[in-house]
């Protein structure tokens, strides 16, 4: 488990995190087999495109999510098929889901702007809130401000 997981777990024991491989459409089976009701959803990297794929299937599922440098710009060959790429390229986030997208400011994995290209695609903009943070691609730098995000996320419901 990596550092942001393990600090949300420490904060939420209740949580579920699962072990994801790289394949973007097994990682999108595992969310279906194990979310069983609408939920909240946190992402990191290939995670926070995970979520956004589950979300652009079943937008009815989700109520929320935080998404931490979801990687909607990362499109290593020996990971991502041509088909993959065109499908990481038209992401979005769905109408109706209220989502954080925190950015890191010195991210070299992950271009701004192609974070910020899947916002643009995103219909419902009003309802998704950027954090731009002087942190890398991890963000472990700038936990607090994630459990601070999570905690509004849990108000809302």
């Amino acid at each position: 488990m990596g550092t942001k997981s393990q600090f949300i777990k420490r904060h939420y024991p209740d949580c579920l995190i699962p072990e994801l491989s790289p394949d973007i459409h097994a990682r999108k089976r595992v969310i279906e087999e194990i979310v069983n009701k609408s939920t909240c959803i946190i992402g990191s990297s290939l995670g926070g495109l995970s979520a956004l794929l589950y979300a652009m299937s079943f937008p009815e599922k989700v109520e929320g999510m935080i998404l931490i440098a979801p990687a909607v710009g990362f499109f290593d060959e020996t990971v991502f098929s041509d088909d993959d790429k065109a499908l990481i390229r038209k992401t979005y986030i769905p109408k109706g889901i209220p989502c954080t997208v925190m950015i890191g400011k010195r991210d070299n994995v992950i271009p701004e702007a192609d974070i910020e290209a899947m916002i643009s695609r995103s219909p419902d903009q009003s309802i998704i809130k950027v954090i731009k943070q002087d942190d890398d691609h991890t963000l472990n730098q700038s936990l607090d401000l994630l459990l601070t995000e999570i905690q509004e996320m849990m108000a809302r419901d």
